[in-house]
């Protein structure tokens, strides 16, 4: 694995620890959005996956970035679950 791809996938998880370590409201968790940084990585692994050109370490990190994606909608759900049953 590239040493690019272990460092973009480290700003994915490093964003989303900083985040969460800071303790969060859950106002700011429904604002959450990823770096700027995070964001090009994502975009430039989503253009490549559309040529299909992903190699193998490409696929992983965006097998990553889909989860880290999906973990947060989730844990957004949840507080939207949450207030609505309040």
């Amino acid at each position: 694995m590239s040493s690019s791809i272990v460092e973009n996938k480290a700003n994915l998880f490093r964003d989303l620890a900083d985040f969460f370590a800071n303790g969060p409201t859950q106002d700011e968790i429904l604002a959450f959005k990823p770096s700027p940084a995070t964001i090009k990585r994502a975009s430039e692994l989503l253009e490549l996956n559309r040529q299909n050109a992903l190699d193998r370490a490409a696929e992983k990190e965006l097998d990553q970035f889909d989860h880290a994606d999906t973990l947060m909608r989730l844990i957004k759900a949840t507080i939207h679950a949450n207030r609505a049953d309040g």
